[in-house]
This record gives structure tokens, C-alpha cells and sequence, in this order.
């Protein structure tokens, strides 16, 4: 703003009447008054707003935090850690009854042979027991009779065949089984094998990381502390800033009405309209000057509030994306997937119970030789010791035949070839029996390799499906309420961010009013610069009456007073004659004020 002005004889200054620029100002910082007024309220509001906010986080925070450390998913953990060790003993003892129906597979080979080799043997003692019975007919012709002799060996030898095909039978029906049962669990082993040790490995990967994220819950605890610590700091520290807003409003109105009193004594109107034209131009000089001062130290507040708010909601809005990230991190699985962590294990879980589905069917196989193995092994060890016993009555009979057919002389000569033949046979019947005995011994012996305590049959299957279902409800369960309470926090954190987002976005113009608040303080000093207080006693007496009465009572605040004297000290520096400085008395109401403020 411009001040016309010119020296007159007596040094003074003449102002123009009307001075356009100050209802100008006037009207500018009335409508700042009325933004910072709407300005710091609405951000207060929404402040408050969002601290209501926070308290919901907090809350969530402790529910996931007890729901992650609670006992059920402890349980359940423990549980599952037991199933991946199980899943590798299915691994191994896959491995091991591998090795078992192979064995067996081997000795039951090695028992067909022989079982073979027995049957001829029979067949051969058959055709010699028939060739006897016939030349015992001519040997009877002769004066002697060997039709027992001949009787006793078909019946013998008819018995022990039928003992060893029902022995190899049986032992062939066994073979079957074996083959089939190693042939599956050799397939079974090929496609799943890997799969049981992988499962095994991913189970425990995923409980670690379980027993990780209980840990990082309990850190969490305390870097949420520090985090909620630092946001209710900053909230503090924003509401008290925005409290700030009323006083600067108050000593913009303050303001206002000390320009208004300016424009009126322009005008020789109001309180100031009995002044003389030195005491007019003392006034206008001492009010735009403490009114320039005063919109200084409003400006360099709000604009000093205005970065501690700023400040302020960004440490809220940085913290709480923070706190926020911290939980993410936490509780959803990796690459910020929006489901539960848990539900990756659910997955695995599942896998583990198609295989151990897998699993049991392929143990039916084995189930069934392992049935059929007792029985058969029983038969075949029964028959092995029983044609031993028919044997043995086989080479007696013989030899005695022959020494009777021997006394006969060479009419009796063909029984005695045949009883050798038959005792020859019968040895080597024993022979391969002697060898089945250990054969059936060992597969007897590998056998117990499927029979083992904590064998995993059909009910050690149920057993683990049984309790991996109940940790994976347990689990799904967990996975469910984790999941419900991070996606509340997720909308109450985004809640609280868009809030905070939102009071910022509702200061951002807080500098623009600071500097139109300093632009007028400026002006207004622009307006004075230069001019000179008139020298005349009676001329400052009226200006300090007159400011006494009408600026003076306004003020509400310790800082606005002390502007004031520093301002009169100044202008007004001494009474007429050089007497003391000019002090100005406090009004009655000052005590009041100063306690308020």
C-alpha cells in the first residue's frame, strides 16, 4: 500500500483521505480468519476421528497376536511337526518293505525250484512204485508175495505228491501276490517316494516359519508398542498445534478491529474523529506499524504450526503404513498374497492326505501277502516235515523189499534195481527238502520285516489322517478368525490412513494463508515506511488515549501485549518536555486475561 503524504511547516504528515488498499486487507484477512477457523477445526475433527481409528488397530493387533500364540495353533503344530516325521518314516519304510518283497521274492523263487524239482522227483518214485507193483506180480508167481511192498509205496508216494502240489499251489499263489505287491510298491515308491520326503520337507519349512511368525508376533508386540507410542505422540502434538488455530484467529480479529478503528479515523469518524490532523497522523503511523507487527507474529505462528501439523500427520501417516506393513509381513503369506499364510499349509495338508490315501491302497498289496504269508509259509514247512517222515518210510520199505527180492536170486534181481532206483529218488526228495526247510525259514524270518510293531497298516493311516484332519480344522479354523481379524485391520488402518491423508490434504493450504496474512503485515509497513511520528506532546497523549482505550482491552494474549509495548516504546518514547519513557498501564481485566491465556 501507498501513502500520500507531504511535509508540512510544522513537519508533519498530511494522509489521503481515503485509502483503498485497507478495506482490501480488511476483507482478505477476515476470510482468513474464517478459513483458519474452518480449516483447524475440520482437521481436528478428522484427527479425532482417526485416533478413534487407531484404538480399533490396537485392538486387532492384540487379536491377531493371541490368535497366532494361542494354544490350539500349539497344539496343532505339534501335531503336524509329528506328521512330517511320520511322512518320512512312510518314506523310508517304503524303502525298507521295498527290500523285504524283494527278499521274499528271491527265497520264494528259490522255493519253486526246489518244489519243482520235488514234484519230479515224486513223479519219478510214482513210475517206480507202479513199475515195482507190476514186477512184484511175477516175483508173487514165483512163491512170494511183495503185493504189501508195492501197496505201501503207491500209497506213500500218492500221498506225498498230493502233500507237494498242494504245497506248490499254494507256494505259486503266493508268488502271484509277492509279484503283484512288489510291482505296485515299486510303482507306488517311483511316483510317490520323492513326493512323501518333498511333502515331508514342506511341512517343516511351513512349521518353521509358523514357529517364526509366533516370534516375530512377540517382537511385534513391542515394535507396535513403540509405533502406537510415536502415533498418539504425534496425534498429541497435532491436537495441541490445532489448539493454536483459535489464538491466531482471535489475534486476527484483533487485528481486524484495529484496522477498522485506522480506516475510521481516516474517515474523522468513531472514536478517533475528535483527533487533530498531528494526532490523526500519529495514530495512523503507531496502527499500521503494531498492526504490522501483530500480522508478522500471526503469519510466522501459523506458519510455524503449520509445518509442527504437517509434521505431525506425516509421522501418523509414515507410522501407521509402517505398523501396518509390519502385520502384513507378519500374517500374509509371501509376495503380499491377500489370503492367510495358513492357508498354504491347508494346501500341503491336503496333499499329505491324498498321499497317505495312496499310501494305504498301495499297502493292500502287501496286506494281502502278509495275510496269505503265514498260512502258506505254515502249509509248506508242514509238508516239508511230513515228507520227510514219508521218505524216510519210502527208502525203509525199499531196502527191505530189496534184501527180500535180493534172497530170491535173479528172479527177484528187478525188484532189487527198482528198490535202488526208488531209494536214489528218495534221496534226492530229501535232498531238496532238507534245502526248502532253511528257504521257508528265511522267507519266514523276512516276513516279520511286515510284521513289525507300529507297522504302517491300514489303521496307522487312519490314525495319522484322523489327526491331521483334526490340526487342519484346528488350523483352517485359526486361518479363518487370523484372515476375518487382518482384513478388519487392513480396512480400519485404511480407514485411519485416509483420514490422516484427509486432515493433511485440509492444512495443505496453511502456508498460502500465512503468507497472504504476511503479505498484508508487509503492505501495511510498506504504507508507513519513512514516516515520522509528529513531535507533539499533546498530539501523543491523544494517540496513547485513544490506543489505550480502543486497541489495548482487545488483546486476549501475553504475546500480543508485549508486541504492543515494544511498538509504543518505540513510537511513543518519552512525554512532552523529554520526561520518562512512555509505559503503558495494564487495563483492570490484564490479571484475568493472563491467566486464561
Amino acid at each position: 500500500m501507498r501513502v500520500a503524504s507531504e511535509l508540512s511547516g510544522g513537519g508533519g504528515m498530511t494522509m489521503t483521505a481515503h485509502d483503498t488498499a485497507l478495506p482490501r486487507i480488511i476483507g482478505a484477512l477476515e476470510g482468513t480468519a474464517r478459513e483458519i477457523d474452518v480449516t483447524f477445526a475440520r482437521a481436528g475433527s478428522q484427527l479425532g476421528e482417526g485416533l478413534g481409528l487407531f484404538e480399533g488397530l490396537k485392538e486387532r493387533l492384540s487379536t491377531l497376536s493371541s490368535e497366532l500364540c494361542g494354544p490350539e495353533i500349539a497344539r496343532a503344530g505339534a501335531t503336524l511337526s509329528t506328521l512330517a516325521g511320520e511322512l518320512r518314516a512312510i518314506h523310508d519304510g517304503l524303502r525298507q518293505e521295498t527290500g523285504v518283497l524283494q527278499e521274499l521274492a528271491l527265497h520264494s523263487k528259490d522255493a519253486s525250484q526246489a518244489l519243482e524239482r520235488l514234484l519230479e522227483h515224486m513223479r519219478l518214485i510214482t513210475i517206480l512204485a507202479r513199475s515195482a507193483r507190476i514186477e512184484a506180480v511175477s516175483v508173487q508167481a514165483a512163491g512170494r508175495d511183495f503185493g504189501d511192498f508195492t501197496s505201501e509205496i503207491v500209497a506213500l508216494t500218492t500221498q506225498a505228491q498230493r502233500t507237494i502240489q498242494t504245497c506248490a499251489r499254494d507256494h505259486d499263489h503266493l508268488s502271484l501276490l509277492l509279484g503283484s505287491a512288489l510291482e505296485a510298491q515299486r510303482e507306488f515308491e517311483g511316483q510317490y517316494g520323492l513326493a512323501l520326503s518333498g511333502l515331508a520337507g514342506k511341512l517343516e519349512q511351513t512349521l518353521a516359519e509358523v514357529a517364526a511368525r509366533q516370534q516375530r508376533g512377540v517382537e511385534l508386540t513391542s515394535d507396535a508398542a513403540i509405533h502406537s507410542g510415536k502415533i498418539a505422540m504425534a496425534a498429541g502434538g497435532a491436537i495441541i498445534a490445532l489448539q493454536s488455530g483459535d489464538s491466531i484467529r482471535q489475534q486476527l480479529e484483533h487485528a481486524i478491529k484495529a484496522l477498522r478503528l485506522l480506516s475510521a479515523i481516516a474517515a474523522g469518524t468513531g472514536p478517533g474523529a475528535g483527533l487533530d490532523d498531528a494526532a490523526r497522523r500519529g495514530a495512523d503511523i503507531l496502527l499500521r506499524r503494531l498492526e504490522a507487527a501483530q500480522l508478522q507474529e500471526s503469519a510466522q505462528t501459523l506458519a510455524q504450526d503449520a509445518d509442527s501439523i504437517e509434521a505431525a500427520l506425516a509421522l501418523l501417516a509414515g507410522d501407521t503404513a509402517g505398523l501396518l506393513d509390519l502385520v502384513r509381513s507378519l500374517y500374509q503369506g509371501d509376495g503380499g498374497r491377500s489370503g492367510s499364510f495358513l492357508a498354504d499349509l491347508e494346501g500341503e495338508l491336503a496333499e499329505a492326505s491324498d498321499l497317505l490315501a495312496k499310501c494305504d491302497r498301495a499297502r493292500a498289496g502287501v496286506d494281502r501277502v502278509t495275510s496269505a504269508m503265514s498260512t502258506v509259509l505254515q502249509t509248506c514247512q508242514e509238508t516239508v516235515a511230513a515228507l520227510s517222515e514219508t521218505v524216510s518210510s519210502i527208502v525203509l520199505i525199499g531196502m527191505n523189499a530189496g534184501l527180500r527180492a535180493a534172497r530170491l536170486g535173479p528172479g527177484g534181481r528187478s525188484l532189487v534195481v527198482i528198490a535202488q532206483e526208488l531209494k536214489v529218488a528218495a534221496d534226492h526228495v530229501a535232498g531238496d527238502a532238507a534245502k526248502l526247510t532253511p528257504t521257508f525259514a528265511q522267507m519266514q524270518q523276512a516276513s516279520g520285516g511286515l510284521k513289525q510293531g507300529g507297522r504302517l497298516d491300514a489303521a496307522h493311516f487312519a490314525a495319522l489322517n484322523d489327526a491331521m484332519g483334526t490340526s487342519l480344522a484346528a488350523m483352517r479354523g485359526a486361518g479363518d478368525r487370523l484372515g476375518s481379524a487382518l482384513d478388519q485391520l487392513t480396512r480400519e488402518g485404511g480407514g485411519f490412513a485416509s483420514v490422516v491423508a484427509q486432515a493433511r490434504l485440509s492444512f495443505s493450504n496453511a502456508g498460502a494463508m500465512s503468507d497472504l496474512i504476511a503479505s498484508g503485515a508487509a503492505e501495511l509497513e510498506r504504507s508507513c515506511d519513512g514516516a515520522a511520528m509528529p513531535d507533539d506532546p499533546a498530539a501523543a497523549a491523544a494517540v496513547r488515549e485513544l490506543i489505550d482505550g480502543q486497541v489495548w482491552p482487545n488483546y486476549t494474549m501475553v504475546g500480543e501485549r508485549t508486541i504492543h509495548q515494544a511498538i509504543i516504546a518505540s513510537l511513543l518514547p518519552a512525554a512532552q518536555g523529554g520526561a520518562a519513557p512512555v509505559t503503558v498501564a495494564a487495563p483492570a481485566q490484564d490479571d484475568v486475561d493472563d491467566v486464561l491465556f
